[in-house]
């Protein structure tokens, strides 16, 4: 089983914190991640929002410093009171949040990624369609986050591994909900905790989804996406109805908080209905095949019960070779 191996940190969760590096939550997170090794990614449009939001509260820092002073001259005369704000003071400030990002930056295996490898097509597509993290409104413009969407997708994908997304923004969730090695987390914590989960609990949640995998099997069951062959040539297959699906050999690939990515074997009973090309005639048989499936489902993590099912994929095509009765008479 593999838990996050690579973290990102939406601009909404070091807000959250006020960008105090030193804060619990973040204090607490580093020594987990460096447990478990997991990689810092910093996609290039959410540092650049991160290094403006620095800013604008330096220079909000200051500005509140000046309004003070005029509300309460008074205040001039006490002797720690910071200097009247000038380029060089401004500059000082600077230095200091900008020191203190790199100093918390300096406590991971730092990635920082760029385009390279982003369709801005897709993108603009997803814009088009107000496809998160685009919804209609206020969120209509969310140019920087589906970059940065884009972006850790491409990275999960090229490295095959799963990434963490933190934000507490809940269009990036429905974003991840479209990728199978995005997770999401609504809060820093709520990482932590998964870093620090033992490899017992992970088997212990295994073996609860084995034990009521029927909403797995009926999801698969109810997948569209299969297109039937027949080995034999003369044979067309003009109808089917999938019966029954039994799911083997489960395994947690990857967890998240409140969702995991599994993946998994299933043999299915089904009925199909066989034309003969030759002769015109029909007839139903039955047959089993097995598929290799991946699914990403929602877990409610104190009953171990699967909650949902937010994708499944599987193999599509599928040869059947099971013969018509007419024709096992014929041989």
């Amino acid at each position: 089983m593999s838990r996050p191996t690579a973290v990102f940190l939406d601009t909404s969760i070091l807000a959250g914190q006020q960008y105090n590096f030193e804060s619990t939550a973040l204090s607490t997170f580093i020594p987990a991640a460096k447990k478990r090794s997991v990689k810092f990614l910093l996609p290039d449009p959410t540092e650049r929002e991160i290094l403006r939001q620095i800013k604008e509260r330096s220079e909000e820092a200051l500005k509140a410093l000046e309004d003070a002073r005029r509300q309460a001259p008074f205040l001039a005369k006490w002797k720690h009171y910071p200097a009247k704000a000038s380029p060089m003071v401004g500059w000082e400030v600077a230095k200091i949040a900008n020191w203190e990002w790199n100093a918390f930056l300096a406590n991971f295996d730092l990635v920082k990624l760029g385009y390279e490898g982003v369709k801005v097509d897709k993108v603009m597509a997803w814009y088009s369609s107000a496809t998160p993290p685009f919804r209609e409104g206020k969120k209509r413009k969310e140019f920087p986050d589906a970059f940065a969407v884009a972006i850790l997708a491409g990275y999960a994908k090229k490295n095959d591994c799963p990434v963490a997304v933190v934000s507490a923004d809940k269009d990036f969730k429905l974003a991840c909900d479209r990728f199978t090695n995005l997770f999401y987390f609504e809060s820093l914590p709520a990482l932590t905790e998964l870093l620090l989960t033992d490899d017992d609990r992970i088997e212990q949640l295994r073996n609860s989804i084995l034990a009521d995998a029927s909403a797995i099997e009926a999801s698969v069951l109810a997948s569209d996406n299969f297109n039937f062959y027949h080995d034999d040539g003369e044979l067309e297959i003009r109808d089917s109805s999938l019966l029954v699906a039994t799911i083997s050999n489960l395994r947690i690939v990857a967890l998240g908080s409140g969702e995991a990515t599994i993946t998994f074997d299933a043999d299915i009973e089904g009925e199909y209905k066989l034309e003969d090309s030759a002769t015109g005639e029909d007839e139903w048989v039955s047959e089993t095949f097995s598929i290799g499936c991946t699914a990403k489902v929602g877990i409610d993590l104190k009953s171990n019960k699967v909650t949902e099912i937010i994708s499944i994929d599987h193999d599509q095509s599928i040869t059947l070779r099971e013969q018509p009765r007419s024709r096992q008479w014929m041989d």
